[in-house]
């Protein structure tokens, strides 16, 4: 090796050496330095929005366990937080609103599968589609319809030992005596509460049991069973026990418990609402009870279905499916059964709530009848329409000098929009006022006299004070005038203001002196409207007239004045 050779290997040992020195004990000065920080974690995917339509008879329940799956923290596949958008409506504004494309529901849980036959229905009917937008769908809970009395007048009937049916119900409203037929005068004539079937599933399935009892039948209702004169006898003379009809089933359970049987002797519930009843019934003379009609009823199953929809994307279904997972799993199973509702899961036993000390029985219902396809459905509610009580409504309607603008042109739009839910048959009075009182326009029947009302709605001009007290005063009069010629309809007063009374020669306590008769057949139904308004003042009117109340605004009205026609 010449010694050229031996240099060059020894500054290639050096070189090794340096770089091996580098490696252990850190960069040389100069050099770039040498991190050990961990990668930056990857951002946090966005949650999946799954919208649940569903019935809010419920609320409480699906609510409460929406919250806990997600602090579960469930997510998709691809590892996006699933947020569950609960949404409680009426089964019938559901079916309406997803048929519409107003609500974009990935989910539909509505109170009973005979919604989401309607809902095919009308998919089918819009779209030309044959293949359904809805699945059958898995059941969640369970609870009978049933009709809810309170303890003494069920008894009076011979409940709990003797069979009770609509025949039953009929008989006592039919006898010119009332409750006074079977040694009770003092409970006056029999009355019944159930909501509007078009809006309502305890409606429906009330006016559904009704035609069963009529046909004689328990399965296979068909159009020409409706057709027939006994069936529309049967449903005609019950629904003439109405007091009225109504949006909500727990607003029928709730104002029963409150306003006593002076309100309804009956009325068309959920068993969980009756159970339910037993925590509220405060002030309530006597306690309610379940009676499981012996014609036959229905369980208001709470079917569950991911909707077959172009907007229903991959990750929509599969969060819908896990939630879905969720809710029939025996937790979740049992906190329903603690609610009031029976558990769709069959491997957990029937306890309390559901026993006789809640007023129900755990053995009923005894008869179930079936459930007819959607274009028989849909020929009850046209048969309904046909035999349906009528209404004889008085339009009270502020146009006071605050309504100027937009307010007074939504307004009208509402009134209007209140005219097309009512049917033809009924009859309809306008009242306007400011701070005067102006002469009444009809009774006008509908399907002769729409196009003369809406007219005068649309020539409505602001101006003046507000004399609410004075008008309403005024219609209650005329209220009562129609109800004693014509006692077989629905008398009603719905009121619009959007400001405070200033201008009324009628003091407020004079006025409620006037609602004092607990039997009287006049109710009145008030809307405050915008932020001038007096809520306070309108629930007091509303609830001493034992009707109802509530708020709207310049965006709102027109949904609030159809919300209000649900009672007609």
């Amino acid at each position: 090796m010449t010694r050229r050779d031996a240099l060059s290997l020894a500054i290639l040992a050096l070189a090794l050496c340096a770089s091996c020195s580098s490696k252990s004990d850190g960069p040389s000065p100069g050099a770039a330095p040498v991190t050990s920080e961990k990668p930056a974690p990857e951002p946090a995917k966005a949650p999946v929005t799954v919208v649940v339509a569903y019935g809010s008879e419920k609320k409480t329940w699906l609510e409460e366990q929406a919250q806990r799956f997600e602090a579960l923290g469930e997510k998709t596949k691809s590892g996006r937080p699933i947020h569950i958008e609960p949404k409680a409506m009426g089964s019938g504004e559901a079916v309406q609103s997803i048929t519409s494309g107003e609500l974009k529901a990935h989910a539909f849980s509505p109170a009973s599968a005979v919604y989401i036959s309607l809902l095919n229905n009308a998919w089918s009917a819009k779209t030309g589609r044959p293949k359904p937008l809805s699945p059958a769908g898995d059941p969640l809970v369970l609870s009978p319809i049933v009709v809810a009395m309170w303890k003494p007048m069920a008894e009076a009937l011979g409940w709990p030992g003797k069979p009770i049916g609509w025949s039953n119900l009929i008989k006592v409203s039919a006898d010119p005596k009332g409750w006074g037929a079977l040694g009770h005068p003092e409970w006056g004539r029999f009355k019944l509460g159930h909501t509007h079937p078009e809006y309502s599933n305890s409606g429906l399935l009330a006016v559904l049991a009704e035609a069963y009892a009529g046909a004689r039948k328990t399965r296979g209702l068909t159009a020409a069973d409706l057709d027939a004169k006994p069936t529309q006898d049967y449903l005609r003379t019950i629904e003439q026990t109405l007091v009225h009809y109504g949006k909500s089933t727990g607003f029928f359970g709730d104002k029963m418990l409150a306003r006593g049987p002076a309100y309804l002797s009956a009325a068309v519930l959920y068993e969980n609402l009756v159970i339910e009843s037993y925590a509220k019934r405060g002030d309530a003379p006597f306690p309610i009870v379940a009676v499981y009609p012996v014609e036959g009823t229905f369980w208001s199953d709470h079917p569950y279905a991911v909707l077959d929809a172009e907007w229903v994307g991959s990750e929509e279904r599969e969060g819908a499916q896990a939630f879905l997972q969720f809710l029939k799993e025996k937790p979740q199973q049992e906190r329903a059964l603690a609610l009031g509702f029976r558990p769709a899961d069959p491997s957990i036993p029937i306890g309390a709530p559901v026993d006789a000390d809640h007023g129900v029985d755990p053995k009923q219902p005894q008869t179930l009848l079936g459930v007819p396809d959607g274009a028989t459905l849909e020929k009850l509610l046209g048969v309904w329409q046909s035999v349906k009580k009528t209404s004889d409504v008085i339009l009270v309607f502020d146009k006071s000098g605050s309504m100027a603008g937009k307010p007074l042109a939504e307004a009208k739009n509402g009134a209007k929009s209140f005219l097309d839910v009512l049917h033809d048959r009924d009859d309809v009075t306008l009242l306007f006022f400011d701070g005067a009182l102006y002469p009444a326009i009809g009774p006008k029947q509908l399907g002769k006299d729409k196009a003369e009302l809406v007219a005068r709605i649309d020539g409505a001009v602001a101006d003046g004070k507000t004399a609410l007290y004075d008008a309403v005063a005024r219609a209650y009069e005329l209220a009562l005038a129609r109800a004693k010629a014509e006692p077989a309809r629905i008398h009603a007063i719905v009121v619009m203001t959007d400001g405070k009374d200033e201008h009324s020669k009628l003091a407020l306590d004079a006025l409620m002196k006037r609602f004092s008769d607990e039997d009287a057949p006049v109710k009145v139904f008030t809307i405050a409207y915008g932020a001038g308004a007096d809520p306070t003042v309108l629930e007091q009117i509303a609830e001493a007239a034992k009707g109802s109340s509530a708020k709207g605004a310049t965006d709102t009205i027109v949904g609030v004045y159809k919300d209000m026609a649900s009672f007609f």
